[in-house]
């Protein structure tokens, strides 16, 4: 069980890295990432600001059962979201704008309700 945790965690690292790669990358064209399948690039370029909401949704409903719901858990993933967006302000190629802020926390909240969901019927 230890081993299927630390490999979750991993996995859940590798999400946070894969965030801040496309949030901090010089071009926020999704399409030019070569190992990106087409499709997905194609989608998220389609979609701009929905984007964010999708990617923060998803790493919520994995960083949740895997670390926690606590408020504090909450607001580590609420500020990630944020010093990435704001990081954008130091590169010339990116536009911040606090409407991705505002988009990436309601994913992030969103995906709080089915986490807690999830996780209470794993433990029923």
């Amino acid at each position: 069980m230890k081993r299927r945790r630390l490999l979750a965690l991993i996995a859940l690292a590798a999400l946070a890295g894969a965030i801040a790669y496309f949030a901090l990358r010089s071009s926020s064209y999704l399409q030019t990432v070569p190992w990106l399948p087409s499709f997905i690039g194609r989608w998220a370029d389609a979609h701009g600001i929905g984007r964010n909401f999708v990617a923060f949704f998803a790493f919520g409903l994995a960083y949740y059962p895997l670390v926690g719901r606590s408020r504090a858990h909450v607001a580590a993933l609420c500020a990630f979201a944020t010093v990435l967006e704001v990081a954008q302000l130091w590169i010339p190629s990116r536009n911040f704008d606090w409407r991705d802020i505002v988009v990436s926390l309601a994913g992030l909240l969103a995906a709080w309700p089915p986490a807690f969901w999830l996780a209470r019927l794993r433990s029923a």
